[in-house]
């Protein structure tokens, strides 16, 4: 899920604040599959409106990565794709460190609930959001973008922000094996989130639920699967890594690295 997407002849190409910007066609069309609801009043506008908060939330989320890059000597550029994107660093900021790498993946998240906080600032000093429906429609759209998937985005989940920050506080913490022991958090948070959100999809146990928060009560079929899915991928870098780390680390075997076979 990491990996850069091929360039094609239908991407939008720009530059923000001097970072090269790349979307690829499938973020337009998994944006609008994800705000489709074509059994409300204005559902078309409301979609427009959806796809332009979704581009603007995940544009300025990219930069705050891009913009940690800066700050730390190196340099990136920004590509959206499917169901949000990436910042790639294109010049090294300096030698690699824990807390350089958190601070990185923080801006991200950070910038997004800037974002939200300037629109909720606005909000509460000129009260635009009661204006019309319209603008009801943004304010929730913004707040939902960049708060609540902000939010999700920090859960330590491969390849999430939160799953890089989880890697870098165990490395941090001086835990043995600390990717390994990240991917482990990673699964187990990723199935128990998958696990929940089913749930909230189909009201069951109802008693369970009714015990719940209302800030647990989110899920769709949507969120379970993708967390399902990347519960698996992080099982799977992590059998990975323990085969890799058993080669090159086996406590019981005194023969060197590159004679085992």
């Amino acid at each position: 899920m990491l990996a850069e997407p091929q360039p094609t002849p239908y991407d939008l190409t720009f530059r923000a604040f001097g970072f090269p910007v790349r979307v690829h066609p499938l973020f337009w069309l998994a944006t609008a599959m994800l705000g489709w609801s074509g059994d409300r009043p204005n559902a078309g506008a409301f979609l427009l409106m959806w796809v332009g908060v979704v581009f603007v939330s995940i544009l300025v989320h990219e930069l705050g990565h891009a913009f940690a890059f800066r700050a730390f000597g190196g340099d990136g550029r920004v590509w959206l794709y499917w169901f949000g994107g990436l910042a790639i660093p294109e010049s090294g900021p300096g030698p690699r460190s824990p807390v350089k790498q958190i601070a990185i993946s923080l801006a991200g998240p950070g910038a997004g609930f800037l974002l939200a906080g300037v629109v909720y600032a606005t909000n509460e000093t000129m009260d635009w959001r009661s204006g019309s429906i319209f603008a009801w429609e943004f304010y929730s759209q913004m707040m939902w973008v960049n708060v609540v998937w902000g939010l999700v985005n920090l859960l330590p989940v491969y390849p999430l922000d939160g799953g890089q920050v989880c890697r870098e506080v165990c490395v941090l913490l001086r835990v043995r094996r600390a990717q390994a022991v990240s991917l482990q958090i990673s699964m187990v948070t990723a199935g128990a989130f998958a696990v929940l959100s089913l749930m909230n999809t189909v009201n069951q146990p109802a008693d369970l639920l009714a015990q719940l928060p209302w800030w647990l009560r989110i899920g769709s079929l949507f969120t379970t699967v993708m967390f399902g899915v990347l519960a698996y991928s992080s099982y799977q870098m992590w059998t990975h890594v323990q085969q890799r780390d058993s080669y090159w680390d086996d406590p019981d075997d005194d023969t060197p690295p590159w004679k085992r076979r």
